[in-house]
């Protein structure tokens, strides 16, 4: 590892840490912002390539142990005081750690497919524009056990700051394939690999998964829709069944992350494919 003394933050390979606040360009460029102990600490035990990280001295003596592995030779260590770490957007929860991390190379859908198995559950999202649902989504697709998540184009990235923030680092763990064209790529999984794709609705859909016959194991791919106007007709035009959350007392429907949690539990209980193992 490389320690660099700083006493400035306007050093060109602190840019990206200077500019918390936006700039999507950083993961469209290959890399993410990582902050606060839990993120910075899943990316430290990940297979992720580890840029540099921005801390402080007491930071960097408490992350000693887990700095001195040799994947780590060539990461750059930025060392600031107390006072130019504050001076960075977002200090109440970075608290003077962060790190910069290389985003994977994209999966092929093969691979999504081969190193599943003989079954496995799937997220496939449309349209999802907040970070921190994505990030909610991303902690709860971990939670149960999720292979592999396929983001469309018009959703918002998981490796943004937020995202990796809210999913306490979770998305280093995940498995995620970008498609330039969603339904394509849906469409694709079920004529090539026999996915069986559930599509989310508040409206019109079962109030269970159906269980999957256990001699015949498929992989199953829950697909959810926008914050504001869930999937869209032709999302649902490109599934092989529909759920439906049965709710109470006239609510239309809920947040989007809670959505995903719920259909993962009723998944995971009803399919017998994906239960967890008892103890």
């Amino acid at each position: 590892m490389h320690i660099i003394p700083v006493t400035s933050l306007e050093d060109h390979e602190l840019e990206p840490y200077r500019t918390l606040r936006a700039r999507t360009q950083h993961w469209k460029e290959g890399y993410c912002v990582t902050e606060g102990e839990k993120a910075v600490r899943a990316l430290l035990a990940s297979q992720l390539t580890v840029h540099s990280l921005l801390l402080t001295e007491s930071w960097l003596r408490h992350l000693e142990a887990e700095l001195q592995s040799e994947r780590f030779v060539d990461t750059k260590a930025f060392v600031a005081t107390d006072e130019l770490m504050e001076g960075i957007v977002g200090f109440s929860l970075h608290k003077s750690l962060l790190a910069m991390g290389m985003v994977p190379v994209n999966p092929t859908l093969e691979q999504l497919h081969e190193r599943s198995g003989g079954a496995a559950l799937h997220v496939a999202l449309e349209g999802i524009a907040d970070a921190e649902n994505m990030g909610m989504i991303l902690r709860n697709c971990a939670a149960f056990g999720v292979r592999s998540m396929i983001v469309g184009a018009d959703s918002s990235s998981p490796w943004m700051r937020r995202s990796i923030r809210v999913s306490l680092g979770n998305v280093f763990a995940m498995t995620i394939h970008h498609a330039d064209n969603l339904l394509e790529t849906l469409q694709r999984c079920r004529e090539e690999f026999g996915w069986h794709v559930v599509g989310t609705t508040p409206r019109g859909g079962k109030p269970r998964i159906d269980r999957v016959d256990a001699e015949r194991p498929r992989h199953i791919c829950l697909l959810f829709g926008s914050e504001a106007h869930g999937l869209t007709d032709a999302a649902l035009a490109h599934c092989d069944s529909r759920f439906s959350i049965p709710m109470r007392n006239d609510v239309d429907s809920i947040n989007v992350a809670n959505a995903v949690a719920v259909t993962l539990y009723e998944a995971t209980r009803s399919s017998g494919q994906f239960l967890f193992p008892q103890k």
